[in-house]
């Protein structure tokens, strides 16, 4: 699946966006992977990606109101603008206007029922609010548009997880593995719900691999959170 410029705005703003969704309901036991970009470049009248790009800008220099604005903007001059939903429905999941990035996420759909990230990026807000089948409908739906979609597999593990299916959910982070194999979170997730199945084998196996991804991307409070899962399971012995 292709991605465009907008991936780096999004890694750019990573305290706005990833840590909102990494830091999910109490109930979850897993991390979700931050929302997807959109797929592809559309080729858009002047004045409305202009608006878009400022959009965008806006979004990465932490200003969220006026990327809104800009986002409301771009819509106004073109409302088949399907990246501008998207976009505009990632920035109101961050300011945890759930309902209103549903409501762009959908929009967006219905305007390109083969945009993957779309149908991602809803499930990851619907996971949030609690609607787990619902969710793995979209993730499910994003993996059907794009088979390759490895961060689909890994959210819909979670989600099986969380509903008790730990096969399935295992099967998916395996898949997510195989398409991503320095997929840090997956291991992560595939780690606990070994140790949640009693298999500390294949459970410090993950959590050491992730530790290790996640130490030589940086992300210094997920390798110390892998790490504190291995002494835990460790000291159950």
């Amino acid at each position: 699946m292709g991605r465009n410029f907008c991936l780096k705005t999004w890694l750019a703003i990573g305290a706005i966006s990833t840590t909102m969704l990494l830091t999910s309901p109490a109930t979850y036991a897993y991390n979700i992977d931050s929302q997807d970009p959109i797929d592809k470049v559309e080729i858009k009248p002047v004045n409305a990606l202009s608006q878009y790009q400022q959009g965008l800008m806006a979004v990465a220099s932490g200003n969220l109101a006026q990327a809104i604005g800009k986002f409301d903007r771009a819509i106004e001059l073109d409302p088949q603008y399907v990246q501008a939903y998207i976009e505009r429905g990632n920035v109101k999941d961050a300011i945890n206007d759930r309902s209103g990035a549903i409501a762009d996420f959908s929009k967006a759909i219905a305007l390109n029922a083969k945009s993957a990230p779309a149908y991602y990026n809803r499930g990851t807000v619907l996971s949030k609010t609690g609607k787990h089948q619902a969710a793995i409908v979209d993730y499910t739906k994003a993996i059907d548009i794009d088979p390759q979609y490895a961060q689909a597999y890994m959210n819909r593990g979670n989600e099986l997880d969380d509903l008790g299916e730990t096969n399935r959910a295992i099967s998916d982070y395996n898949r997510a593995i195989q398409l991503k194999p320095n997929y840090a979170l997956a291991y992560l997730n595939r780690g606990i719900t070994y140790g949640r199945l009693g298999n500390r084998a294949h459970a410090i196996a993950d959590l050491q691999q992730a530790a290790k991804l996640f130490k030589a991307a940086g992300n210094l409070n997920k390798y110390n959170r892998a790490l504190q899962l291995i002494k835990d399971l460790q000291s159950e012995v």
